[in-house]
C-alpha cells in the first residue's frame, strides 16, 4: 500500500517488474515519452533497463501487488519484447489476481524456490497470452473464442442456441440476439457451418440427447423434453434418422456404465464440455 501523493523519481531496474493494481486510483506511470493513468484494474509491465517514474494518487492510498523477476525474453515474447505492452487491462476473472497473490504467499511462507518459479512461469505465460491477444490484428478472430472455427457472430449464435436448447428457439430470436438480420444470419451459417440455423438447432438438440442417453438414467421421454422436443414421436424419428439407431438402441450400445450418476444443468456455462472426462498428458 503506497501512501497518497507519493512520488517515485525516475529509476532503471536491472530486473523486470510486474505490478498489479486491483482498482484504479488515478496513479500516473511514465515510461519514456508515454504517460499512463491507472484508472481501472490493470497490470503494468516494466522491462529491465527502462527508465520510468511514478506519481501516486493525491486523494487516496494505492493498493498494489508487485514482483521483480529475471526471465529469458524468448520465453514470453509478447510480454517482454522491447516494444511490448506497458499496460494490460486486468480481465474480469480474478484468476490472474489470485495467482499473483498466491505466488507471493508461497514465496514468503514456504521459501520454496522451485514452486515459486513454477507459479511465476504460469502467471507470466497467462499474461503473455493476454499480450498476444492485445497485439492481434483487428480482423483476426478473437482467441477468446478458443477452439471455435467460426466467426464471432456465428460463435455467439451457437452459444445462444446451446443455452436455450430446452426452450422454443427461432432463427429470428437468434438473429435479434446477434443484432443482425435473419437473412444475414442464415447466409453466415450456410457459409461457415454448412447448414442453416434451424438445422443447427436440431443437430445440437440431438447431440445433447445422445449425451444424456450415454450418461444418465433419465427416461427417453424426459430426455426428449429436456432437449427441446415437444413431441416424442418426432424426437424418436429424428434421432433414428440422424444416428442410424433408435434412442433405446443407442443407449444400449453406448451407455457409459460409470457415468450414470451425472445430470445436465443448462445454467452452467463453461468453455469446455460439462460431464465429460478431459484427459491431460503432462
Amino acid at each position: 500500500m503506497v501512501r497518497r501523493n507519493w512520488k517515485l523519481d525516475s529509476r532503471v531496474l536491472e530486473e523486470h517488474e510486474l505490478v498489479y493494481f486491483p482498482i484504479g486510483t488515478g496513479a500516473v506511470y511514465q515510461i519514456g515519452d508515454r504517460t499512463l493513468t491507472i484508472d481501472r484494474p490493470c497490470w503494468i509491465m516494466t522491462r529491465a533497463g527502462c527508465a520510468h517514474c511514478w506519481r501516486f494518487s493525491e486523494s487516496s492510498a494505492t493498493r498494489h501487488l508487485f514482483l521483480h523477476f529475471s526471465a529469458d525474453d524468448g520465453q514470453f515474447p509478447h510480454l517482454l519484447r522491447e516494444n511490448g505492452p506497458d499496460l494490460l487491462p486486468a480481465p474480469e476473472s480474478s484468476f490472474h489476481a489470485s495467482l499473483i497473490s498466491y505466488l507471493l504467499e508461497v514465496t514468503y511462507l514456504e521459501k520454496n524456490g522451485r514452486r515459486s518459479g513454477m507459479l511465476l512461469a504460469s502467471l507470466l505465460n497467462e499474461l503473455d497470452h493476454l499480450a498476444a491477444r492485445r497485439n492481434a490484428p483487428p480482423d483476426e478472430p478473437d482467441p477468446q473464442a478458443a477452439g471455435s472455427p467460426y466467426s464471432l457472430v456465428v460463435s455467439k449464435a451457437i452459444h445462444y442456441i446451446k443455452r436455450h436448447l430446452a426452450q422454443p428457439i427461432t432463427a429470428q430470436a437468434i438473429a435479434e440476439h446477434c443484432r443482425i438480420s435473419h437473412e444475414h444470419l442464415s447466409r453466415l451459417f450456410v457459409r461457415e457451418v454448412g447448414i442453416p440455423p434451424r438445422q443447427m438447432i436440431i443437430q445440437l438438440r440431438l447431440e445433447r440427447a445422445a449425451h444424456q442417453l450415454r450418461h444418465s438414467t433419465l427416461s427417453i421421454n424426459e430426455i426428449a423434453e429436456r432437449c427441446g422436443f415437444s413431441e416424442n414421436h418426432y424426437f424418436s424419428r429424428t434421432f433414428a434418422s440422424h444416428f442410424g439407431l433408435s434412442a433405446s438402441a443407442y443407449r444400449a450400445k453406448y451407455a457409459v456404465q460409470d457415468g450414470q450418476h451425472v445430470d445436465c444443468d443448462e445454467t452452467i456455462e463453461e468453455k469446455y464440455p460439462i460431464n465429460a472426462y478431459i484427459r491431460l498428458t503432462p
